[in-house]
């Protein structure tokens, strides 16, 4: 066949290199241990990562650039002199949010006294660093010399007493004492009841919540700043009170929280590779003390974990950090190990007992390295695919668990083929699986106790031996004689295909409800303080949501009408927005509007340029009450004019990632619309890009995926239609774990996008081991090769999807949402990829392939050839019993240069032995 040249060369290698490794097992069981040490020296290089910003945000985000453009225009302020609106970055900070025991109204002067008290704890903080002591107003972000206030606490002017007589507005507050300073309270005050007949007048409210910013723009402040929160921290969870409950959370407390359940789950990774060991021994293990291989299996789950500790290590010797979400993938590919090595066992059972371990070893590579190494191959691709994302946590999530699945490669056909030998030498020699003592075969047992505890292995006596002796696992006769009968029956066949049409409709109308994002509640455990803290944020703070900036990114003459028209269009336009709120509401930060309203006041109308700039400057920007529009404007550097300007417009109700998107969005189409260039910008943009960014990225990666995997089924699975069948799985599989994910209440996000890339893999993996199998069998019918195929490998995907699912198990009780997803994704592609593999691509196979006919063709062009070779001697069945043909050699060897000894009906297919095997001369046994 055309498409099978890659097949019979590699198919070639491995009967070979099965061979060598037979004769020469010793190097290959010393040697990767070593390796796997040597490389694992290098984790005490390993260096950790949990920046939220550059792990879980698109690299190539928009947001990024803005900040950039802001910052460049506004660079003079910075950070550390500038109102808390005005922060470029989420930089370092620590926050409280306060409730009534009772869930009573907080706005009490019982509740307002404890109130005042924890924050006089928290302004009297005292940090010390390099001999020198600092307290919070030696930390803060400032304005004018102050510290940024708590705006609740300021309305009260810091005095409990005043609680009773001051009847608050809300969302703005203007103080009866000076009418010229307005709080904004819809940051500090949550679930707000009104009085009746009022729409502002405060009755009660539910939450209050205090916010401190601390400077961070150079590494010294940074340290001190850092210092400070931990300070905060325990200072926050010490406050007793009888009246009041509060929780905290400071600026890296998710990322504490990532590096917690990271850690949490690592140790439970030894909870899992005992699982492992337990199931695999436990699957291995035959009601034949010989044959039975409980060491093997933990020597499979062995070389998995020397993959795992070789990648790790590596990863460190080159600088790779880890990350949190790395944690899960030594599950995966313990998991991806343990697959690979019950397909190894599979093919090695399906050799015939009687031949030596180096024939037996030859058999088996040939057939099982080649299928893992398709499998292997896709596996790598599609990591190697994910890690061209712009998400660096999904970039080094795919680099690791890419070069462990290459190591998992390696170390299954050097330190496990060379296992694989030892276990064979001991069953040849007839010796118990335990206690590698030797045994008599069952037929020659002595007693019942023998029978159940020792006897095992082939018998001895020619009598015996001479019908052949089943290798097969109790698993494998299951699928040959029940499991396989069953799907291939014609009246099987719809419920199938109704079964499957079922199953694409509920994944497409999954996929039509999916939710993008990463919410970064779910970072945090489900019972920290920190989840806490942002549930009731998300609960009480999310009607009036950050303030967004337009900025006018270029100089312009601000003081031309004109002008002055254009920016107010834009910013209307902006206020007219679904996700903001109007100019009737008063929350609009306008400093044109203002100045303008100024000018009016002091009845100075159409102002030249010199003019406009001189009362800006001199006059206007001095007024305490405007002081801080300086914030909002940049001169030329002889003030003559204005390089660039911005205005705040508040949006609102952001209750969910999909508000949050559009938000974001169309004001940022208003910006692109207008006709003077423009950007809006707010530090959370941020994060949320990745709403915009992951769904295309993760399209195109399983785009890019797809297409790669099937350029490879298509070199390596000798025929055209099962390429296209392993690519329709794959469309599948991924359909379905996008569709069911979204019903389990699974977003689409950076996490989920990682999932999907490995689900890529998974969904290669049993696809291309069944086509693989349909298509080397040679037999009558396409339901015996479907029957064939199934009996091959359902075994091994039975086994594989266990321990894959076993492997992860651990991963959905933990409290970490990651893990949990990771869990639930991976549960979905492995159970759907197993559903293809034993029920949907065997059934299209049989529908869509017709059998491998060139053995009965040859047969039927050359009887003569046939009749003449004499009695044939055969190693294998097909399900119903019948004698497979091989490759026709019968009584005959064949000279080679092999220590395997002439081949008598070695079992080979015609089409698979390479020509210049083929092409020798055979000669009658009898010469």
């Amino acid at each position: 066949m055309a498409f099978d040249c890659i097949e019979k060369i590699i198919r070639l290698f491995f009967f070979n290199y099965g061979g060598f490794i037979a004769r020469h097992p010793i190097p290959f069981l010393l040697v990767p241990p070593l390796l796997a040490g040597a490389l694992g020296a290098g984790m005490v290089f390993l260096t950790n990562e949990n920046n939220l910003e550059n792990l879980y945000t698109p690299e190539n985000g928009q947001a990024k650039t803005d900040r950039n453009t802001v910052d460049t225009l506004f660079a003079k302020h910075g950070d550390n002199d500038t109102l808390v609106s005005h922060l470029l970055n989420i930089g370092r900070e620590g926050s409280v949010t306060i409730r009534h025991k009772d869930g009573q109204n907080i706005l009490t002067q019982a509740a307002m006294d404890d109130i005042l008290d924890l924050h006089e704890q928290i302004m009297n903080i005292r940090i010390t660093l390099d001999n020198q002591e600092y307290r919070f107003t030696d930390l803060c972000v400032k304005w004018d010399g102050v510290c940024n206030e708590n705006a609740i606490l300021a309305a009260y002017d810091y005095n409990s007493s005043k609680v009773p007589s001051t009847t608050l507005t809300f969302p703005l507050y203007t103080s009866s004492a000076d009418n010229a300073v307005p709080y904004f309270l819809g940051g500090g005050l949550g679930g707000v009841t009104f009085v009746s007949g009022s729409q502002d007048d405060v009755l009660s409210a539910e939450v209050i919540q205090l916010s401190y910013f601390l400077r961070y723009e150079d590494s010294v402040e940074n340290q001190r700043s850092a210092l400070w929160e931990e300070t905060f921290l325990e200072v926050a969870e010490a406050f007793t009170s009888s009246v009041i409950t509060v929780t905290r959370e400071v600026s890296n407390s998710i990322e504490t929280e990532l590096d917690d359940a990271s850690s949490g789950v690592i140790k439970d990774f030894t909870v899992t590779f005992t699982i492992l060991i337990t199931f695999s021994v436990c699957s291995c293990v035959m009601l034949d003390w010989v044959r039975s291989k409980p060491w093997l299996a933990s020597c499979g789950v062995l070389s998995a974990g020397l993959a795992v500790l070789s990648t790790f290590g590596l990863m460190s010797y080159i600088g790779v950090p880890y990350i949190n979400v790395v944690g899960s993938s030594p599950f995966l590919i313990i998991g991806i190990g343990v697959d690979d090595m019950f397909i190894m066992l599979a093919a090695w059972r399906q050799t015939d007992v009687r031949w030596s371990v180096e024939r037996r070893m030859r058999h088996a590579f040939s057939e099982a390295a080649m299928s893992i190494t398709i499998t292997s191959i896709t596996d790598a691709l599609a990591f190697g695919i994910g890690a061209i994302t712009f998400f660096r946590s999904v970039r080094i999530f795919c680099m690791y668990t890419g070069v462990a699945v290459i190591f998992d490669y390696a170390y299954q056909i050097t330190f496990f083929g060379a296992c694989m030998v030892l276990t064979g030498r001991r069953e040849a020699a007839n010796r118990h699986c335990m206690s590698c003592l030797k045994v008599r075969p069952k037929s020659e047992s002595t007693s019942t106790a023998y029978t159940l505890f020792c006897a095992g292995g082939s018998s001895q006596q020619p009598t015996d031996r001479e019908g052949g002796d089943t290798n097969d696992h109790a698993l494998m006769l299951f699928f040959k004689n029940y499991y396989g009968l069953f799907i291939t029956r014609w009246w099987m066949v719809i419920p199938t295909i109704l079964l499957f049409l079922g199953y694409l409709g509920t994944a497409i109308y999954g996929c039509t409800q999916v939710r993008e994002g990463l919410d970064l509640r779910n970072l945090a455990r489900d019972n920290s303080f920190v989840a806490a803290h942002l549930e009731a944020e998300n609960n009480f703070f999310s009607e009036y949501g950050p303030p967004v900036a337009l900025v006018f990114t270029e100089p312009r003459d601000v003081w031309n009408p004109l002008i002055q028209d254009l920016m107010e269009e834009v910013l209307v336009k902006m206020e007219e927005s679904d996700y903001t709120y109007d100019k009737d509401h008063n929350l609009t930060v306008s400093w044109l509007r203002d100045y303008l309203d100024f000018l009016d006041a002091i009845h100075f109308r159409n102002p030249t340029q010199a003019q406009f700039m001189d009362i800006l400057l001199n006059t206007f920007l001095e007024i305490p009450a405007f002081r801080r529009y300086v914030l909002d404007i940049t001169f030329s550097d002889d003030n003559r004019t204005i390089v660039a300007s911005r205005f705040f417009v508040t949006s609102k109700n952001l209750d969910s990632e999909d508000r949050k998107r559009f938000m974001m969005t169309d004001l940022r189409r208003i910006a692109e619309e207008a006709d003077l260039p423009a950007i809006v910008y707010h530090p959370l943009f941020i994060y949320y890009d990745q709403y915009l960014a992951i769904l295309p990225n993760t399209f195109q990666n399983i785009g890019i995926a797809i297409g790669a995997m099937f350029i490879v089924s298509l070199l390596m699975i000798p025929h055209p239609v099962c390429s296209i069948l392993v690519t329709l799985s794959i469309v599948s599989i991924v359909t379905g774990v996008i569709g069911l994910m979204t019903l389990w209440q699974v977003n689409l996000d950076s996490i989920a996008m990682t999932n999907l890339i490995i689900c890529i893999g998974f969904s290669v993996d049993f696809s291309a081991h069944i086509c693989y199998a349909y298509t080397s069998a040679n037999t009558n019918s396409r339901r015996d090769s479907a029957i064939h195929a199934v009996y091959s490998l359902g075994m091994p995907i039975v086994q594989g999807s266990l321990s894959k699912i076993l492997g992860l198990l651990i991963l959905y009780f933990s409290d970490s949402h990651i893990f949990r997803t990771f869990f639930k994704t991976m549960f979905l592609a492995i159970s759907l990829a197993a559903l293809h593999g034993l029920l949907f691509i065997p059934v299209g196979l049989m529908l869509a392939i017709p059998v491998n006919t060139r053995k009965m063709a040859y047969e039927k062009e050359n009887p003569r050839d046939v009749e003449g070779r004499g009695t044939v001697t055969v190693s294998q069945h097909s399900h119903n019993n019948n004698l497979y043909p091989m490759n026709g050699l019968t009584n005959r060897h064949m000279y080679q240069p092999t220590y395997d000894g002439p081949y008598v009906n070695s079992g080979y297919r015609d089409g698979f032995l390479p020509s210049r095997i083929n092409d020798r001369h055979d000669f009658s046994a009898t010469k």
